[in-house]
């Protein structure tokens, strides 16, 4: 068990920044929001544009706060051995970031414990420091004489931190192999796909500019535009990324543009564009196409810069559009998101089995609804961040059941395949499908 920042001096440089209980105390209030259905990034975000914070003590909060989000599980499982009575949760989040300290960030346990303590006797009194004290020394002291639940689905649980209902899931269908490595490599810190503007720049220029800055990067395994890089905090602030010349954007994703293959003159529907990041690739790729970008978000619209773009708030289920509008549509349809848990731990926290099922049925009515938009020969790719049945295969299935159409190859690089599909084990991209279908 080991996390990407993971050494003292970096522990010891935030210490002589000053207000190491400021970080701690930032940690544990971006937990609790996230405890209450926030979004980490989200809220991350929203700390750090208010608090005045070095880019050493970021870098220390998002490694504190994503990490906790991701092991909470295992942290409950160790805690419920020795907890007798319940316990305020802002003790049990200082807790779990004194845990992650000593499990996976290298800290000596020593100073992990005396450093809480101090700051729990300071904030909240000596009877609940002497509390967390006797806590913390009995899980560290004892944490290897107790052991995992015998049956695999219970081990992988509590091991790996992941709700039970998807950890039987997944050995249902992928078995036993399978399911630890897939396990494994969502609890890696994530690789940052990056979606590079060829048409400005090169991937080797990005590439070499990025390393000067410290920055590691990886080519893409199909697309010349992808890379991916180690760390987003230092991206963010580059003048390759304000100026437009990179974008955020897994590997994974990007295919979906490429399945959708815009030629020039095409009128092309960005059904449920959020943010806009497939909407400008396809003006990337196509500048000549005539791109319509459709959200229910009007914010998330306003924040597509493009002036390429046009932009219609509107929900898919109750559109504006005329029949027979549109050369091609892309569908990235609303999911459960489970392909992206390795990004975004929390996912995996607020998530109930019986929302794939209600995701399928949305992502069906988004099919009939903009199927009739489609000109005769025109083409759909339906997408989703997600690689579960009933979100992928299964809304395809359902929907030829009701609808004539050809599934096509929808990738270039596939030989013989209706639908593509990424299994981050696999991979090593997030967990993404799709699939391409022409009304014939």
């Amino acid at each position: 068990m080991k996390s990407a920042l993971t050494d003292w001096s970096t522990w010891r440089g935030c210490q002589i920044e000053g207000n190491f209980g400021r970080i701690r105390s930032l940690s544990s209030r971006i937990i609790r929001e996230v405890e209450g259905g926030a979004l980490l990034d989200e809220t991350i975000h929203k700390h750090f544009a208010r608090a005045s914070l070095s880019d050493t003590q970021k870098s220390l909060i998002y490694e504190i706060t994503s990490g906790v989000v991701r092991w909470k599980g295992y942290f409950e499982w160790l805690l419920s051995h020795f907890l007798t009575r319940a316990t305020k949760p802002e003790l049990r989040y200082l807790l779990w970031i004194s845990l992650y300290q000593v499990f996976f960030m290298n800290k000596a346990d020593y100073h992990v414990v005396k450093e809480t303590v101090d700051y729990v006797k300071r904030e909240h009194g000596k009877d609940r420091a002497d509390f967390v004290n006797a806590i913390l020394r009995k899980c560290i002291r004892e944490r290897e004489a107790i052991p995992y639940p015998r049956d695999d689905a219970g081990r992988f649980t509590v091991q790996y931190s992941f709700p039970a209902w998807l950890v039987h899931r997944w050995l249902g269908r992928l078995g036993k192999e399978a399911t630890e490595s897939l396990l494994s490599l969502l609890n890696r810190p994530p690789a940052f796909g990056l979606r590079i503007d060829t048409n400005r720049i090169s991937p080797e220029e990005v590439s070499e500019k990025l390393s000067t800055k410290g920055m590691t990067t990886k080519k893409g395994i199909f697309l010349d535009s992808a890379l991916s890089t180690n760390r987003l905090g230092t991206l963010l602030k580059d003048p390759l990324f304000t100026a437009g010349l990179i974008h955020i954007q897994d590997e994974a994703s990007q295919l979906a543009v490429l399945a959708l293959n815009p030629t020039a003159r095409d009128v092309v529907l960005d059904a449920c564009a959020g943010l806009g990041t497939k909407t400008v690739q396809i003006l990337e790729v196509c500048p000549k196409a005539h791109v319509v970008a459709a959200d229910i978000d009007r914010n998330k619209l306003n924040s597509i810069e493009d002036a390429r773009a046009f932009r219609v708030q509107t929900d898919v289920l109750k559109h504006p559009f005329s029949p027979e509008t549109f050369d091609k549509i892309l569908l990235d349809a609303p999911c459960s998101s489970c392909g992206i848990i390795r990004k975004h731990p929390e996912i995996r926290w607020k998530r109930r089995e019986e929302e794939i099922a209600q995701f399928h049925g949305i992502q069906l009515a988004m099919l009939r609804s903009l199927w009739g938009l489609l000109k005769e020969g025109g083409s759909l790719v339906y997408s989703v961040c997600s690689f579960e049945p009933e979100e992928t295969t299964a809304v395809v299935h359902r929907f030829s059941e009701e609808t004539s159409f050809l599934l096509e190859n929808p990738l270039p690089f596939l030989f013989n395949k209706e639908y593509f599909l990424s299994l981050p084990h696999e991979t090593d991209m997030d967990g993404f499908f799709i699939a391409k279908l022409r009304k014939a």
